[in-house]
C-alpha cells in the first residue's frame, strides 16, 4: 500500500460507502470507471476476473509496467480475484461472495450472466438485498440489445455524433468516450439510489444499465433545439455545437486555439468593449448575423498568441468567459487543477481523483491478476482447504 494520502479530509470522516462491498464483473471502461466511483466513495471492490486473460482492458493500450496505463488508472483502489465461472466449483465460491455483497456489477451482453448459471432473477430469490448491476450497450431488451457495439456507435445511433464537427464533412469523433463515461456515471448513480432504496425497504434489485440511453439522454438540449425549428440543427451549427459565434472556439496566431463562452449578453458585451470592439456585441442574438460575426472574431483572435490572450484575458479584471485550450499534459498544470488537487503521480503512473473523491483518504496500487483470491474467499469463510479446492480446480 502507497502512503500517498488521498484529498484532504476532516479528521475522523467515514467514507460514505465504507462497508459496502461491490463484486465487479465487468471490463473494460464502462465498468471500470463505474467501480472506481464506487471504491472513491469508500466501497470495497473485489474486481472478479477470468484466470491468464482477466479484465481485457489490462492488455489494450500503452503499457506501463506489465498492464496497460489506462487499465492502471481506472483500476486503483480495487481487489482482483481469480474465478473461472465456467467451472461449477469456482461459480461456488462466487455465491459464497455474493452472500456477502451488496452490488454485483456486471457488464455481459443479455443473456451471458443466465447461461453462465447466474440468473439475476434466481440470485435475487437467493440473495434479497443484493442490488445487480447489470451494464450493457443497448439494454436488456429491444431489437439490438444482443448486439456488439462500443461507444462511437452508442453516440451515432442516438443523434448526439451526428451534431459534432463542423458543418462541412462528416461528423467528428469526439475527444473522449462520452457515451461510456456517461453510462458509467448514470450507472454509479443508479446503484446509490438502490442503496439507498435498501435501506427503506431491505430489499435488493436488478438495474437495467444502458450505454446507448445514456448518449440518448445527453441528446436533450439538441432534440428539444429540433423540435422547435421543424429539423435537426446541421452538424456543427447547434446553439451550443458551433452556431453561435459568441460561443465558439477560435484558432490563434500560433497554431493554438481559445474557448470564447460568453453565451450571456453581459459577458458578450463585455468582452466586445474589453477587445476594442463594442459594435460586435450587437449581433450577438441575431442568426443571420453569426457567420459574419465568427469571421470577424476568427480574424481577431489570429492577431495573438494563445498564451497572449490568456494574459489578456486575465488582465482585464471582469469576466470574459474566455480561456486557453490546454492538452491534458497542459491541463496538468492549470492552477485550478493543481488548486482542487486532482492529479497525482504513484507508482510510476498519472492518476486522477474521480469528481467524487472528496471522501478517499487512501490509494492503493492497482491489483495484479487474481492478487487477492485467496484472501478474499478467506474473508468469506471459505477454509484453508476449500480455498484449495477451488484454485486447484
Amino acid at each position: 500500500m502507497s502512503n500517498l494520502p488521498g484529498p484532504e479530509v476532516a479528521a475522523g470522516f467515514r467514507p460514505p460507502l465504507q462497508g459496502i462491498r461491490v463484486l465487479d464483473l465487468s471490463r473494460l471502461l464502462p465498468g471500470g470507471y463505474c467501480a472506481l466511483l464506487l471504491a472513491d466513495l469508500g466501497a470495497d471492490v473485489v474486481k472478479v476476473e477470468a484466470p491468464a486473460v482477466g479484465d481485457y482492458g489490462r492488455w489494450m493500450g500503452t503499457f506501463v509496467g506489465p498492464y496497460a496505463a489506462g487499465w492502471q488508472a481506472l483500476n486503483r483502489n480495487k481487489r482482483s480475484i481469480a474465478l473461472d465461472l465456467k467451472q461449477p466449483v469456482q461459480r461456488a465460491a462466487l455465491r459464497r461472495l455474493l452472500a456477502g455483497a451488496d452490488v454485483l456489477l456486471e457488464s455481459f451482453r443479455p443473456g451471458v450472466l443466465a447461461r453462465l448459471g447466474l440468473p439475476p432473477a434466481e440470485l435475487l430469490e437467493a440473495f434479497p438485498r443484493l442490488i445487480i448491476a447489470s451494464m450493457s450497450g443497448y439494454g436488456q431488451e429491444g431489437p439490438r440489445a444482443g448486439e456488439a457495439g462500443h461507444d462511437v456507435n452508442y453516440l451515432a445511433l442516438s443523434g448526439a455524433l451526428a451534431a459534432s464537427g463542423p458543418p462541412e464533412g462528416p461528423p467528428q469523433m469526439p475527444g473522449l468516450q462520452a457515451a461510456d463515461f456517461g453510462g458509467a456515471t448514470t450507472a454509479a448513480v443508479a446503484i446509490l439510489a438502490a442503496l439507498l432504496a435498501r435501506q427503506r425497504t431491505g430489499r435488493g434489485t436488478w438495474l437495467d444499465l444502458a450505454l446507448f440511453d445514456a448518449a440518448a439522454g445527453y441528446t436533450i438540449l439538441t432534440r428539444a433545439e429540433a423540435a422547435a425549428i421543424g429539423s435537426p440543427p446541421p452538424s456543427g451549427a447547434g446553439s451550443l455545437s458551433g452556431g453561435l459565434a459568441c460561443y465558439n472556439v477560435y484558432a490563434t496566431a500560433d497554431g493554438g486555439a481559445v474557448a470564447l463562452g460568453a453565451l450571456e449578453p453581459g459577458f458578450f458585451t463585455a468582452f466586445c468593449q474589453a477587445v476594442g470592439r463594442p459594435d460586435l456585441s450587437a449581433q450577438q442574438s441575431d442568426l443571420r448575423q453569426q457567420p459574419r460575426l465568427r469571421a470577424e472574431l476568427a480574424t481577431l483572435f489570429a492577431t495573438r498568441t494563445r498564451d497572449d490572450w490568456a494574459v489578456w484575458s486575465a488582465e482585464q479584471g471582469v469576466d470574459l468567459c474566455l480561456t486557453p485550450v490546454l492538452d491534458v499534459v497542459e491541463a496538468a498544470g492549470e492552477p485550478q487543477i493543481r488548486a482542487r488537487g486532482r492529479f497525482f503521480d504513484a507508482d510510476g503512473l498519472a492518476h486522477q481523483w474521480t469528481p467524487v473523491a472528496r471522501s478517499t483518504v487512501r490509494y492503493e496500487p492497482p491489483p495484479a491478476l487474481g492478487q487477492h483470491t485467496a484472501e478474499v474467499l478467506r474473508e468469506a469463510g471459505l477454509s484453508e482447504a476449500e480455498i484449495r479446492t477451488v484454485l486447484e480446480s
